[in-house]
């Protein structure tokens, strides 16, 4: 992993969120891009003032400076000795301005923070989170501002038998090697029988035949509430990262991995998600 890009509107709120992606960005030795995107209000008459040329110009400079300072402060860094480079840029939409970048850079990975309801520009709310998930480019972790930096020691990985989540799973230990963290990979279903089970079995398999990862546990768990037990299982192994495959299709067992259960969790899980896009998943990292 090379490059890790992490958007920001430089408020309070977020700065767990910056300083979890800084401390991540260096456990994996990749360069960390700390981007803000802005825009340029229209105000009638202005360009008889000054040139609007002169306005963006100003406007890029105030923001770099505003980023920039924010940056120095909240990570005590030295631009001259450090990972952190900082990015301002202008756009309207701030969902269009992170995947703009996200593609420019061909980041590994993308980090945002979780929905915040003191964010009064709407960067990063739920919105643009759920948009991200469906369309960023590469593996996109969302991760709530509140959060603490700590060793990622466990992870989730919720899986539904797919091959994709075989090779997921193989990209995951890219981020588990540097902390040498169990992944757990659990499948959740409403149905206790032995097709389910030997489905179970045969995944296992070939994870172990196809990711040269050693501490993996596999566990196979029985509920009527998916969602609710899924979260249930988080608090009890104290989990420090769960693992989402997104999907363009609803697949055999739509009550956990349908799209807008990675979106609940978005929501609502206080762990950070890291969500693979399947569409997206081949040719990331």
């Amino acid at each position: 992993m090379k490059t890790i890009l992490y958007p920001t509107d430089c408020s309070e709120h977020s700065i767990p969120a910056l300083q979890y992606a800084y401390n991540l960005s260096n456990k994996l030795q990749a360069d960390l891009i700390v981007l803000h995107v802005f825009d340029i209000p229209s105000f009638p008459g202005t360009s008889m003032i000054r040139s609007l040329q002169q306005i963006e110009k100003n406007a890029f400079e105030e923001h770099q400076e505003v980023l920039n300072t924010y940056c120095k402060k909240h990570l005590s860094y030295m631009p001259s000795k450090s990972n952190v480079q900082i990015e301002v840029v202008k756009n309207i939409s701030i969902t269009e301005g992170i995947l703009a970048k996200t593609k420019e850079l061909q980041a590994d990975m993308l980090i945002i923070g979780m929905k915040d309801k003191h964010s009064n520009r709407g960067i990063l709310t739920g919105d643009i989170a759920k948009e991200l998930i469906t369309r960023s480019l590469c593996p996109l972790l969302v991760v709530p501002n509140n959060f603490s930096a700590e060793p990622i020691k466990r992870i989730v990985y919720a899986t539904d038998f797919e091959e994709s989540d075989i090779l997921a799973i193989d990209k995951l230990t890219e981020v588990a090697l540097p902390f040498q963290s169990r992944i757990n990979v659990i499948h959740i279903s409403t149905k206790d029988n032995d097709e389910e089970r030997n489905q179970f079995a045969w995944f296992k398999e070939m994870v172990l035949q196809k990711v040269n990862y050693k501490n993996i546990e596999f566990n196979l768990v029985i509920s009527d509430n998916i969602y609710e037990k899924l979260k249930t299982y988080l608090h009890d192994i104290k989990a420090d990262l769960v693992v989402l495959l997104e999907r363009e299709d609803i697949g055999m067992f739509k009550k956990l991995f349908h799209r807008d259960l990675v979106k609940q969790l978005e929501s609502h899980t206080e762990i950070p998600l890291l969500s693979f896009n399947k569409a997206k998943l081949y040719g990331s990292f």
